[in-house]
């Protein structure tokens, strides 16, 4: 998904140079008068750079203001002057702390588990890759939760040797090591989705040879297997760098009563409780998209690098490498990853949904279904259902238009000024959730738009967050679809954008329904772009199940988040089954 951000303008379909590349015939070109392709472009560049720009552009503006979005105040450099202070500094520290050891610690847990997945006679290689698949789409901030039944101080496992074995362990997961604990188990199946690929993709005779050779398992991972996945592997290791810098569900839950503060939770901070600084907040947010945007870059540049080193096109097909003695010690890893990160957290929230009162002891526990009775009566969880799929369902559907306009227009066409669109889009996936949430508060405040306070703010801001993933996915089959297709449509007679809906919409359609899929679910999940935007009249579930959690109702926290995984399930389910594009992913 997030791998799909990997730059694609480094791959290229075949070309002919020496043939002239046919134009649609002038008695069939509909836009001969009116230049529909033209007009639709300038349209495209017009929206998406508005998109991408205004909350920008709103957040330099906060940045230099001394009062909140809205109201009056006068211009000032103070708030850049307090990101030197040493409360702002420490943050900083900590957030780079925690995403550099949760992103090596992740890397190193991931690629081992593609690597064994993949490259050893692993028994259960299909069964394990569905069940990270299921890992990587368990929301951040539930994953968070489970885990403060879990180890808190008042947690099932504090509960657990008090009662059982009269120990007092002080089990805290308020706590850095607790924030990277749950960060790991939420990247690693990341890790794992973006380094699936490149293993598979080996050209295995490299190995063969080195194991002709003589070279033992461990030498030919050394010398051989990893130095072919560098690329993939530094690429990798970025993009997940990105994802715990921006990261704001598990360290919002966890960190803050825990008082361990990172950037994306000290802007929230800022906005939220007295006395705010919206301006500090603007220069906060700035700041850690400044790190992101680097960070993108590099990734970006390592993807034109790193192109086809492993792969040569070559059959052949490798030995898998027996695990032996280590059957039953790998066997026992990838269970306990999977209880960690899957099963267990959603056990634990099954099990607080129905307790009347929290009890470490199921034997004793009194039980109820009174939350999901609530649940099913409410009028405002309702509306928040109602919300999600409205947005995650309608939202999608508008990001999947428009991104697959804007990789039509940067990877086929290529007209002047393609790469100003190019950058434009990616330009809000430097930006951390909570800082373009930020930046739509400031920028809606002041623009004579009525549009804050509706559903179409929040589309708004899905849709600018994660237009790459749509553009990317789309752009990906553009590229390998020879333009002989459409040269031939147009010797036929066609029009441009005859070509468009006859040739090349129908042969993307696979990779247009997996772009609306990561959509749908990346939109599903989303808290960290909607938690300083939203009103009572447009809260998702998310949301709603944030609130239950900052009024320490732990069994209706519990109960919706249930609510919310399986009809996440229930909602992928049926996706793969109706799009078969979907699957693909």
């Amino acid at each position: 998904m997030a791998s799909s951000t990997t730059s694609l303008h480094a791959q290229s379909a075949p070309q002919r140079p020496d043939r002239p590349t046919p134009k649609p015939p002038a008695s069939k070109r509909a836009d001969s008068r009116f230049n529909v392709i033209g007009s639709t472009y300038v349209i495209v560049m017009a929206v998406v750079g508005l998109m991408s720009l205004i909350p920008v552009a709103a957040l330099v503006l906060g940045s230099l203001r001394d009062s909140p979005p809205g109201q009056e105040g006068h211009w000032t450099l103070q708030n850049w002057i307090d990101l030197t202070s040493p409360g702002v500094v420490d943050t900083l520290f900590t957030t780079l702390q925690i995403s550099l050891i949760t992103t090596i610690v992740a890397m190193i847990i991931g690629t081992a588990l593609a690597l064994v997945i993949h490259r050893t006679d692993f028994r259960w290689p299909n069964t394990m890759t569905g069940l990270l698949g299921l890992s990587f789409y368990f929301p951040s901030f539930i994953l968070a939760m489970a885990w403060i039944v879990i180890g808190s101080p008042g947690g099932l496992i504090n509960d657990i040797a008090r009662a059982l074995f009269d120990v007092e362990l002080d089990v805290d997961i308020y706590s850095v090591s607790g924030i990277i604990l749950v960060m790991i188990l939420h990247q690693v199946p990341f890790v794992y989705l973006t380094m699936r690929g490149p293993v598979l993709g080996m050209d295995p005779s490299y190995e063969e040879a080195a194991r002709t050779a003589g070279a033992s398992p461990i030498t030919m991972l050394l010398k051989v297997t990893l130095p072919m996945l560098f690329y993939a592997l530094a690429s990798s290791a970025l993009l997940c760098l990105i994802m715990c810098l921006e990261q704001f569900g598990i360290p919002v839950l966890i960190g803050i009563p825990g008082r361990v503060t990172v950037l994306a939770t000290q802007i929230y901070l800022l906005c939220r409780f007295p006395p705010t600084a919206f301006g500090l907040a603007a220069a906060v947010g700035l700041t850690l998209s400044v790190i992101t945007a680097v960070m993108i870059l590099l990734q970006r540049r390592l993807g034109n690098q790193g192109k086809a080193v492993a792969t040569t096109g070559k059959a052949g097909r490798i030995t898998p490498i027996r695990l032996g003695k280590l059957r039953l010690p790998v066997d026992l890893f990838c269970g306990l990853f999977i209880a960690m990160s899957l099963v267990l957290p959603t056990l634990i929230l099954l099990y607080t949904s129905v307790l009347k009162f929290f009890s470490a002891n199921p034997f004793e526990a009194a039980y109820t279904l009174r939350n999901y009775v609530t649940i099913w009566e409410s009028e405002g969880v309702h509306t928040a259902v109602w919300n999600t799929l409205l947005v995650s369902g309608g939202g999608a559907l508008v990001g999947v238009l428009l991104g697959a306009a804007c990789s039509y227009f940067t990877v086929r066409l290529k007209p002047t000024g393609y790469r100003i669109l190019d950058a434009l889009v990616m330009l809000p996936f430097g930006v951390p959730g909570i800082v373009l949430g930020l930046g739509l508060l400031w920028a809606y405040a002041y623009l004579p738009l009525p549009i804050y306070g509706t559903m179409t703010l929040i589309i708004l801001a899905y849709v600018t967050r994660f237009l790459p993933y749509a553009s990317e996915t789309a752009g990906a089959r553009f590229i390998q679809l020879d333009r002989s297709l459409e040269e031939a449509a147009w010797t036929a007679g066609a029009s441009r954008q005859g070509g468009i809906w006859r040739i090349l919409l129908p042969l993307s359609l696979p990779s247009l329904q997996s772009g609306y899929f990561l959509l749908f679910m990346a939109f599903f999940r989303e808290i960290s772009a909607t938690i300083l935007i939203f009103t009572a009249s447009t809260s998702v579930l998310s949301v709603s199940i944030w609130s239950y959690f900052e009024q320490a109702d732990w069994g209706m926290a519990s109960a919706l988040s249930i609510v919310a995984m399986v009809m996440m399930v229930a909602i992928m389910s049926f996706m793969m089954w109706a799009m078969p594009g979907a699957r693909r992913r």
